[in-house]
């Protein structure tokens, strides 16, 4: 008896994922448009739109804003747009440092420590409002920062279902 408990246990506790269910993810780039396609959805779904950050501590990836439409059936139903930073719940976090050597033509390298930093962070959810394939189309707004080259900095995007 107590081995069947634990087993239930067990099962319930590694089967209960508290982000939800990994849907699709796609890297961001200053230079197009990024998908999820086809996604096979169902009226009351929940989805919800994390970020997924590798970038320098010191970096300036909070005004990094990202553009979105979502499709079904080939109509766009919704058209929006998320910063990137902002969220109610950051996972997977973690800082590591680093040495960049800077080169001089003098031959006076010096050497700089620099705080990597990774996380993902829950941005925004969405309802899906009928039965469907789903179209998710992803583009970064960068006029605001030079965001990848001066940053050091790669972003994706992660869809999961509640």
């Amino acid at each position: 008896m107590k081995k069947s408990i634990f087993g239930l246990l067990v099962l319930a506790l590694t089967s209960c994922n508290p982000v939800g269910e990994n849907l699709g993810e796609t890297a961001l780039s200053d230079e197009g448009i990024s998908s999820i396609e086809n996604l096979d959805l169902k009226k009351g779904d929940e989805v919800v739109f994390w970020s997924k950050m590798a970038t320098r501590k010191d970096s300036t990836f909070s005004k990094l804003k990202v553009k979105y439409s979502i499709s079904c059936n080939n109509k766009i139903i919704e058209f929006d747009s998320l910063y990137i930073a902002e969220g109610n719940h950051t996972i997977n976090s973690k800082t590591e440092m680093s040495e960049v050597t800077h080169f001089t033509s003098t031959g006076k390298d010096s050497i700089v420590y620099v705080k990597n930093w990774e996380f993902e962070i829950e941005n925004q959810s969405f309802k899906i409002p009928q039965d469907g394939k789903y179209n998710f189309d992803f583009k970064l707004d960068t006029r605001e920062v030079d965001f990848t080259a001066k940053n050091n900095t790669s972003a994706a995007l992660i869809i999961r279902k509640k």
